[in-house]
């Protein structure tokens, strides 16, 4: 059906086919524009040329094409409008875009059918006419109908469609049947749904889909279009058991007993169980016992006598709920709360769960004032600083609040409250001196004061002998630091030891780097350390083993340099390959962006500059192609080359740069077109027979086509035009814009005052004043006016100028 539509509006459009068979030229030419449509591609723009179509038939066959084509874009459109309307999106497209008033169409009426269809409203269609109807209807009742407008499905068997037909007159139908633009459509009446041909209806059964409503002591039984519910009647001594849904023995058993076949006993029957909600109220639940049931409100709730509903029972209303002093009873939905509503104190904090004031252990919270040398008690509700006490042998440092243990020199110790004492060693250490010595206690120290004089450095030993004292093994010397003490009969001298020197009572280090130059060999260098020296190899260079230095390759050290690494004595240097430079630590290389690089010393690339790793490539617009140094971009001459397209004969085409354009050169009246030398940038129309001017008094007409870049200034004139001379002829001038067209937003148009007319007798030139901001495209008509007594005629020509906004830097 879908198909024969379109045939009827391509014969309405009065094409003339040829003598082929017009039923193939017809699926051809559609399905190439169906497929033309596929890809989104504007249906006005198809190439020109339809495979396995006679000549003849091409331009009738375009005209199906772009048909065809503008047909499956309405659907998509359509389609897609209906859908943006599902998902709560705007109506909203590119009214340049195909198709746009479709799309808005079938959007805008679906949204209407949705607002009808949440309001409740009739989804009455409102005869907007299609495909809005369709829209309305389908998004109001939630069904897709038939969709008119698909014109992909192409069926070539006219006699399965239902077009032609007629409700009134020869409905194909078998029920309902509805008149549409294309054709009929066939419903079914309720309880009947349609069959796959479209036309004939057939019975629902309800009772096998389940989509019937009985009682549960009733039989569902199928009718034609329905469904009854049939009571079902037991025979004697037998009754129906909903439960089960069969007809069971009769047992006469009391009131919410059942009979039990097993046990042949009359059992209680669980109301709860066997009947599925029962208690309907909410807050309600069933409770069973023997012979029958109860409805019960749950906890927190009562039965109203007069609504037989449950509510809730306000405890903090009635005085029965069990808030303490100090607490607020707040009513809740089959409960109550006590909500603490006085203060509970400074040290105590609120329990949300328990309503219970909680001791806050400031201690362990670290939230006391307890000052250094203090330590925090807890207390409840509050707490207590308390003075630090320190062991014996420890002081309580005021810096850092803690009690350090103290460290007493040699012969003191510490009392009980820090403080070093002395020891009376006298006292104490009864031996300390032999019986021929007094024990002279001092200040951290004692002596032992010999009872005979035996001299300086002597001492008296246990028999009484004066002997030699050892002052460097018994530490009463003076030797300090590196100094070693040395001991000798009744005295000692101090030594410094080798790489020291003593000087004023010190031993200081000698710096043997200092004497001598050649002290380490050559390539090493020396350094001093306290009491010697070492000779360490300079950087670059590692000892040989034998006192001498040898150079250390570093090249051979893995991944030192990022690319190249050369080896020099002592040291080395890393390079990069081309394309790349050095970074700031002198080992990795980084790529140079010769497009940034250059781009203030003029352009690397005529067209766009790519950077790549180590180098860069040229990329050129549409319309150009790089030339032979990879660099610059060279004009596509796509009139010269053939890969121009100009549709009419009356087209000239003329190269621009980076394009081509396709003016309409027509001659009028009694001219012919001629392009001398083979060059198409100027046509002339040439007359026909004797010269002499036409109605309008024009004896010679030229197209002229100029291109030049934007913003340039061009010191050459642009166009020239000179007459014969002859000083009996009389020569006047006009220079006019016929159109300035922009081709982008933002252009300014072109206007007289971008040029000038400079004129002589029999000669006028056109110059570029002012530059021209391009794409433009500007038509100029230049007009030589001539008189004489013999002869009056007007030479016209026509100079079209295409400025176009690639770069000036092009070839």
């Amino acid at each position: 059906m879908k198909y024969f539509v379109c045939v009827i509006l391509l014969l309405s459009l009065n094409i003339e086919l040829s003598l082929g068979d017009l039923n193939d030229v017809l699926i051809k030419c559609c399905h190439e524009g169906l497929d033309w449509s596929i890809d989104d591609n504007r249906c006005d723009r198809h190439p020109g040329y339809v495979a396995n179509v006679s000549m003849e038939d091409q331009s009738s066959c375009l005209s199906i094409v772009e048909l065809c084509c503008i047909k499956d874009v309405l659907v998509k459109r359509c389609a897609k409008g209906k859908e943006n309307a599902l998902d709560g999106m705007m109506c909203a497209i590119r009214d340049s875009e195909q198709g746009s008033e479709q799309y808005k169409e079938c959007c805008i009426c679906c949204q209407l059918g949705l607002l009808a269809r949440s309001q409740g409203l009739s989804c009455r269609s409102p005869n907007y006419g299609a495909p809005c109807d369709n829209m309305f209807l389908e998004c109001c009742t939630g069904q897709v109908l038939a969709d008119i407008y698909n014109a992909t499905d192409v069926n070539t068997d006219y006699g399965n469609v239902n077009d032609g037909y007629s409700c009134e007159e020869n409905s194909p139908c078998e029920q309902r049947c509805t008149n549409t633009d294309l054709g009929v459509e066939c419903n079914c009446y309720e309880g009947y749904k349609l069959r796959s041909d479209g036309r004939s209806c057939e019975d629902v059964d309800e009772c096998a889909e389940g989509s019937f409503k009985c009682a549960p002591t009733q039989e569902c039984v199928n009718t034609l279009g329905r469904y009854t519910c049939h009571t079902t009647q037991c025979q004697t001594g037998y009754v129906y058991n909903p439960i089960n849904r069969r007809c069971e023995e009769s047992y006469d058993c009391d009131r919410g007993f059942g009979f039990n076949s097993v046990t042949r006993q009359c059992e209680d029957i669980d109301e709860c169980t066997v009947y599925e909600n029962i208690c309907v109220g909410v807050y309600q639940f069933c409770r069973n016992f023997n012979g029958s049931y109860t409805c019960e409100c749950e906890e927190g709730f009562q039965l109203n006598s007069d609504t037989r509903q449950c509510e809730d029972i306000n405890e903090c209303g009635l005085g029965i709920d069990t808030c303490r002093v100090g607490e607020r009873c707040d009513n809740t939905i089959g409960s109550y709360s006590c909500r603490r509503f006085r203060h509970c104190g400074t040290g105590y904090t609120l329990d949300e769960a328990t309503q219970r004031c909680l001791d806050h252990d400031e201690c362990l919270l670290g939230t006391h004032n307890c000052g250094r040398g203090y330590d925090c008690v807890n207390v409840q509700g509050s707490f207590k600083c308390e003075v630090k006490q320190c062991a014996e042998g420890s002081r309580f440092n005021t810096a850092t609040g803690e009690c350090d243990r103290v460290q007493c020199a040699r012969g003191l110790r510490p009392d009980r409250i820090g403080n070093c004492i002395d020891i009376n060693e006298c006292k104490e250490y009864t031996t300390v001196c032999n019986k021929y010595q007094q024990c002279i206690n001092t200040i951290g120290s004692y002596q032992c004061r010999s009872l005979i004089n035996c001299g300086n450095g002597y001492e008296t030993n246990e028999n009484g002998r004066c002997t030699d004292i050892d002052e460097c093994s018994t530490g009463v010397h003076r030797c300090a630091g590196e100094q070693q003490c040395i001991n000798r009969q009744g005295s000692y001298f101090c030594q410094c030891p080798r790489g020291y020197r003593f000087i004023n009572n010190l031993c200081e280090d000698v710096d043997e780097c200092a004497y001598s130059a050649a002290i380490c060999p050559l390539q090493s260098k020396c350094e001093n350390t306290p009491g010697s020296y070492v000779c360490t190899c300079k950087d670059g260079l590692e000892s040989d083993g034998r006192g001498g230095c040898n150079d250390v390759d570093e090249c051979t050290t893995r991944n030192i340099c990022h690319h190249k690494c050369i080896n020099n004595f002592g040291s080395y240097f890393c390079t990069c390959n081309r394309g790349y430079q050095l970074s700031v630590d002198q080992r990795t290389c980084e790529d140079i962006d010769e497009c940034n690089q250059f781009a203030g010393r003029g352009r690397v690339c005529g067209g766009r500059c790519v950077n790549t790793p180590g180098s860069f490539t040229c990329d050129c617009p549409d319309g150009w192609k790089k030339a032979r140094d990879g660099r610059a971009c060279e004009d596509i001459d796509e009139c010269s080359d053939g890969t121009a397209y100009c549709p009419s004969r009356d087209s000239t085409c003329v190269n621009t740069r980076g394009g081509y354009k396709c003016p309409l050169v027509q001659c009028p009246e009694g001219f012919v077109k001629t392009i001398p030398g083979g060059q198409q940038n100027s046509v002339r129309c040439k007359q026909v027979g004797m010269y002499k001017a036409n109605s309008k008094g024009l004896i010679s007409l030229s197209y002229n086509f100029l291109t030049f870049p934007t913003n340039i200034i061009i010191p050459t004139p642009l166009f020239s035009m000179t007459g014969a001379k002859d000083s009996q002829r009389d020569y006047r001038w006009e220079l006019k814009i016929v159109s300035a067209r922009p081709l982008a937003p933002g252009i300014p148009r072109a206007t007289d005052s971008n040029f000038e007319l400079t004129q002589t007798n029999n000669q006028a030139v056109v110059t570029l004043k002012k530059r021209i901001r391009g794409p433009q495209d500007v038509i100029l008509q230049l007009l030589m006016k001539i008189s004489s007594e013999k002869f009056n005629g007007i030479a016209e020509s026509k100079i079209y100028l295409y400025v176009t906004d690639g770069p000036s830097t092009f070839r």
